[in-house]
């Protein structure tokens, strides 16, 4: 029965995406963070819901563009040109990198499956850019990210409260071959990105009681990120605490995360959880932090030995013991791995991407953070703004220490921080542009001009 649901459910989707393109990139963001497929996998064998959506999508920005609806200026973006660089350097590595056909053991992920993974990632974010041109589809947007991450906090702890986590750390749902949330680390970031929608999201409401249904996920969230025993996971809370502390407009209650943080700590982290934070800095000592120096250092290596190409897209394993002595491993640092793997230009439009979205929407909040940002007269745009910043903050200290080139959060958020610039560039224009002059004919006194 369940199956049949969502075929229906995909196939209305479908028909409407070929109408309204935004609609389909939305629910491939839901797809994105919720995957359905690895949560009710029964439901969905022999069913690609990605392809269901992108399908029609596509084809809906086909005939769009062909009536001209779309404004292409959204896409002009010195950030878009690095994602566009990027794709180009990744899918060149797969083609011409030397380890990429290489068959070994320690080959950690599929090169196939992961460059078709990259052009799906790829397309969806780009249409999305083009289709999320309006507040109000950033809004649903918004709600589809949040109500997702919202599911993903209630799965999390209903392992724990129904006593389905059988000790060690708690991963996400995957399905029979797999997914995104396998990794522990993966999982937890997913609620580091969703504290600060959260808490935005609810700064947004006029309602006290949406406005704390929202904020009181936030403790779920900690929790989630506790049971998965993170150490990046555990950074990143900090990190997206300390932001929201100190830049949100609700400087009290801000504030008072940072203890709250604490004492939900010392009481539900849990022993796993608080033995690995005690090892946080401890690299010299800790085996999982001396490592990381180990993959970085066989990283450095395989960068000296080829700069442009790299060793080849998703071979870092195979690579390794050509480079050092030492077990192989995953890079455990987002610019490492993609640097190692795609070439130095690749790992610089990584780097770039990340500089020019903080500093955009650094100085898009202080432009911005002039209109009224308080409960029933909130600036969406602003809201929104510092929402994806310190999301995209503590993502990005996290990829310090760990892999996440493929993880796709990266890319929506990208997508929010497009759609906010675009607007609020709409909006100045708006403001700085003197009203229309009116020509007006008064009987028997000439003419008179006047503004509207």
């Amino acid at each position: 029965m369940g199956h049949i649901f969502f075929l229906v459910v995909l196939s209305c989707v479908a028909v409407v995406s070929i109408g309204l393109p935004w609609v389909g990139v939305v629910c491939g963001y839901l797809i994105v963070v919720l995957v359905p497929q690895a949560v009710w996998f029964w439901d969905f064998a022999g069913i690609r819901p990605a392809f269901w959506v992108l399908l029609p999508t596509a084809v809906g920005i086909g005939l769009g563009f062909l009536r001209g609806r779309f404004d292409l200026s959204i896409l002009r973006s010195k950030r878009n040109v690095c994602i566009l660089l990027l794709w180009i350097c990744l899918t060149v590595s797969y083609f011409f990198g030397p380890y990429t056909q290489v068959s070994s053991q320690f080959r950690f992920e599929n090169a196939d499956e992961i460059l078709g993974n990259t052009n799906k990632i790829m397309l969806l974010y780009f249409m999305a850019c083009l289709c999320i041109d309006t507040e109000q589809k950033l809004k649903a947007l918004l709600y589809a990210v949040c109500g997702s991450a919202a599911y993903m906090i209630y799965w999390a702890n209903s392992q724990y409260f129904s006593h389905h986590m059988m000790g060690g750390r708690l991963a996400g749902p995957t399905s029979l071959t797999g997914g995104v949330y396998q990794d522990e680390n993966a999982f937890a970031m997913l609620f580091v990105v969703a504290q600060p929608l959260l808490w935005y999201l609810g700064s947004s409401f006029k309602k006290p009681a949406y406005r704390w249904a929202c904020w009181l996920l936030i403790p779920f969230g900690w929790h989630a990120v506790f049971l998965t025993a993170s150490r990046g996971g555990l950074v990143g809370l900090g990190v997206t605490t300390l932001l929201i502390a100190v830049r949100s407009k609700r400087r009290l209650l801000g504030l008072a995360l940072i203890p709250a943080l604490a004492v939900a700590f010392i009481w539900q982290g849990g022993n796993l959880m608080r033995g690995r934070a005690e090892t946080i800095g401890q690299y010299q000592t800790e085996s999982s932090a001396a490592t990381r120096l180990q993959a970085w250092r066989a990283a450095s290596r395989m960068i000296a030995d080829h700069p442009f190409i790299g060793v080849g897209l998703a071979s870092f394993g195979p690579a390794f013991p050509h480079y050092s002595e030492d077990q192989p491993r995953e890079a455990h640092n987002t610019l490492f791995q993609i640097t190692a793997e795609s070439g130095v230009f690749a790992g610089a439009m990584y780097a770039l991407v990340v500089v020019m979205y903080i500093v955009s929407l650094w100085r898009n909040a202080n432009r911005l953070g002039g209109q009224d940002a308080s409960p029933g007269g909130s600036s969406w745009l602003y809201l929104i703004n510092e929402a994806a910043l310190i999301a995209f903050c503590g993502l990005i200290t996290c990829s310090l220490f760990l892999s996440l080139q493929e993880f796709e959060i990266f890319y929506c958020l990208n997508v929010f921080a497009n759609a906010v610039l675009y607007l609020g560039r709409k909006s100045s224009e708006s403001v700085a542009s003197p009203l229309p002059l009116v020509i007006r004919k008064a009987p028997g006194l000439g003419t008179e001009s006047m503004r509207p």
